[in-house]
């Protein structure tokens, strides 16, 4: 159940939703897409079974030059910042591009209450807006392909601003978007990452109990609420 902070905010004109591992786990797609990535570059099968379902959770939110240059590190048993890995991140990316738009969603699920969340989002008239690290194009193309896409006015990518989350731009050029103000327009998301944005935007945070947040627990995260379902927050109590 939301605390009681929870319940003293608002109103809420308008809400922000984090995509992966907010709406949908895509961990099983970053690793499929990942290894075949990691096979195009020659990369031997003793490397490519480092990058793992445990190593993507721990590395994913950050946008995917990062993940490619974090993943190309780690399997080739590098520092994250090692020259070899950042000089391969163009060309890996070309072979992520393809990989991605194919299997994009494929080995993803969405999490449950979060269909009967947005539902109930929409039917109070809330306007919606996606805002995500991942890539723009694979964002429409997910929230499509698992039926979620109608709920959002707005979908935007970690290409769509000139920074990503944890900087706060993204949330305040989609407040504008939205046409609202950043304290009343609240940010549902998974991680200290969403965290961060949300508090230097001036945009509350509610943070889903089950996402990815870096090996940390999320409930040390400072927020208005943490929560187990999108479907169990009484959203009605907030958009008087």
């Amino acid at each position: 159940m939301p605390n009681q902070n929870l319940l003293n905010q608002g109103p809420f004109h308008a809400a922000i939703i984090d995509l992966d591992g907010t709406m949908v786990d895509t961990l099983g797609d970053f690793v499929v897409v990942l290894h075949h990535t990691l096979a195009d570059l020659g990369c031997h099968a003793i490397e490519i079974a480092r990058v793992d379902r445990a190593f993507v959770e721990l590395t994913v939110g950050k946008g995917t030059e990062d993940l490619l240059r974090r993943t190309l590190a780690h399997a080739w048993g590098l520092p994250d910042d090692d020259p070899q890995a950042v000089a391969a991140v163009p060309e890996a990316w070309q072979h992520y591009q393809g990989h991605y738009t194919r299997l994009n969603g494929l080995h993803s699920d969405v999490y449950p209450g979060v269909s009967e969340g947005l539902a109930q989002l929409r039917a109070l008239g809330l306007p919606l807006a996606c805002l995500t690290n991942k890539p723009t194009a694979f964002a429409e193309q997910l929230l499509e392909r698992k039926g979620l896409r109608a709920h959002f006015q707005h979908v935007f990518g970690g290409d769509a601003f000139e920074r990503k989350k944890p900087d706060p731009l993204p949330l305040l050029r989609t407040c504008e978007a939205l046409g609202t103000t950043p304290a009343h327009t609240v940010m549902v998301g998974d991680s200290s990452n969403d965290a961060q944005a949300a508090g230097a935007a001036g945009c509350p945070i509610i943070l889903v109990t089950y996402g990815y947040n870096h090996g940390h627990p999320i409930d040390e995260v400072p927020a208005i609420a943490h929560v187990d379902r999108l479907d169990a927050v009484p959203w009605s109590r907030w958009l008087a």
